[in-house]
């Protein structure tokens, strides 16, 4: 069975071009959440329906899960895909998924929400509050968000992620762009990837499976 760890590695790069994609349409527009209503506006312009997912805890550094929040009395309909996501780790065995809560050094918000981005094909935000953060996801996002990225962003997508987490490299590099819809040719040490628009991409690993090199060329 996976562990969180390699479902993070194989999901992380789409999600986090969702995320990229919403920055994009967000800018610098304020956010306020209406549970009640269940949908998140953004500046005067932007609604949205919404999935809770669950909230970080800045005071004793823990995670909790949307589904083990019985206090904040959440509507059963914002928790289906906290639920989904149960089910799915009750499946698979992966604990992060199904324990109600948990130091955030084991896994943080933006971590959970990234592979449940992968999963279910939602981006999603994190909401700062005082003492904490609660992150969801957007059930009705624009098609551009969870379109396959420019042939020019791979690359940004690909250095963020690997810059960014402690991720199995080789991993991370080949679900990303195989979910990107690009066809792959595997080699001891390299892989080529190139897309339906012809564009070409080589990554380089080294003899511990770390990306050594990234080059290639983007078809007009």
């Amino acid at each position: 069975m996976p562990t969180f760890d390699r479902l993070f590695a194989e999901h992380v790069g789409t999600g986090l071009a969702r995320q990229m994609a919403l920055a994009d349409l967000l800018g610098e527009r304020d956010w306020q959440l209406d549970l009640p209503d269940g949908t998140v506006t953004f500046g005067t312009d932007l609604r949205y329906r919404v999935q809770l997912l669950g909230t970080e805890s800045h005071d004793d550094g823990t995670w909790l899960w949307a589904w083990a929040n019985e206090a904040s009395n959440i509507p059963p309909a914002l928790l289906h895909l906290a639920g989904w996501l149960r089910e799915y780790g009750h499946r698979q065995g992966v604990a992060e998924l199904t324990a109600p809560t948990f130091p955030l050094q084991r896994a943080d918000g933006h971590r959970l929400a990234l592979l449940a981005s992968g999963l279910t094909g939602r981006c999603y935000y994190r909401g700062p509050y005082d003492g904490g953060a609660v992150f969801f996801h957007l059930d009705d996002a624009p098609p551009q968000i969870t379109a396959p990225v420019r042939p020019e962003r791979v690359l940004t997508v690909l250095t963020q992620v690997l810059q960014s987490f402690p991720v199995e490299h080789r991993v991370a590099v080949e679900s990303f762009l195989h979910q990107q819809g690009w066809r792959l040719d595997r080699a001891p040490m390299s892989v080529t990837a190139q897309d339906r628009g012809g564009s070409v991409l080589r990554v380089d690993f080294d003899a511990m499976g770390r990306v050594s090199n990234m080059s290639g060329t983007v078809s007009a």
